[in-house]
């Protein structure tokens, strides 16, 4: 999953405008599809939708390691299930021939509920799916389907505000299919805030199993400044053993973070 650095490397496709409008018309699509179905079908219990930019100069494998994201970020839970999606816009550092790097991954998470428990660890468990779509400037695009089992978590830790554990199967475009467990986690006090997720792939055999380790620490700034909307700012930190399945290549990278809540 994510992308497969040597495939991006010896591929260069002549039709890049559409593989990078392909996967952006299934999301629009997909996305309208979950809104007509949230906002007419379900009860709505929480929504938030939210832009982020993120810098950072320790990236692997990518050009002196410097990297800017903007990221835009939805979230909602209906009575039904729930809806994640995120679409980042990723760009290096210009090249020693004066080329920028630039990049465009995203995923679509929904998930359908299938059982609640009351009094108990395991607080819900979901039927999971995930679209994870992207494409970069030198030639690479990818379109891989995710499916498999997930649970809410009923975490007793004050101040958490949701966790789940999901194991999915994933059908990737460019490698072999794999295994993917993801976590992940949320927690808020005294406008402190924790968040963030753990990927842990394996049974590739294409490429090395691969663990992606990505929290963000934040204070939210809306009652310091009186405003209406979050806004947050700290950091985030990326810890990812074997990046995007390239045996021993491990990266520690920090970066300034500020996000928008709408």
């Amino acid at each position: 999953m994510y992308f497969d650095l040597r495939t991006s490397l010896l591929s260069n496709s002549p039709s890049r405008k559409q593989t990078f409008l392909k996967p952006l018309s299934v999301m629009t699509v997909a996305i309208a599809a979950f809104g007509s179905m949230s906002s007419i079908h379900a009860e709505t219990f929480f929504t938030d939708t939210s832009i982020s930019v993120l810098y950072g100069s320790d990236y692997e494998l990518v050009e002196d390691g410097e990297l800017t994201t903007a990221t835009l970020e939805h979230v909602s839970a209906h009575d039904w299930g729930g809806v994640f999606f995120f679409v980042d816009r990723n760009q290096g550092a210009n090249d020693i021939e004066n080329n920028r790097f630039r990049e465009t991954y995203g995923e679509l998470s929904p998930t359908l509920k299938m059982a609640t428990f009351d009094n108990s660890f395991i607080k819900q468990v979901n039927l999971a799916a995930t679209y994870e779509f992207g494409s970069n400037s030198t030639g690479f695009d990818q379109d891989n389907y995710l499916v498999g089992i997930g649970a809410d978590l009923n975490v007793p830790i004050p101040g958490t505000k949701f966790a789940s554990a999901t194991l999915y199967h994933a059908f990737n475009d460019n490698t072999d299919d794999d295994q993917q467990i993801t976590l992940t986690y949320g927690w808020e006090r005294n406008n402190f805030v924790v968040d963030g997720f753990i990927d842990y792939s394996f049974n590739n055999d294409d490429i090395e199993d691969n663990i992606h380790i990505n929290p963000q620490i934040k204070y939210n700034l809306q009652e310091v400044l009186g405003i209406d909307n979050r806004l947050e700012v700290g950091m985030e930190y990326s810890y990812w053993k074997n990046k995007y399945g390239v045996d021993g290549v491990n990266q520690n990278s920090p970066s300034a973070l500020v996000k928008f809540h709408f």
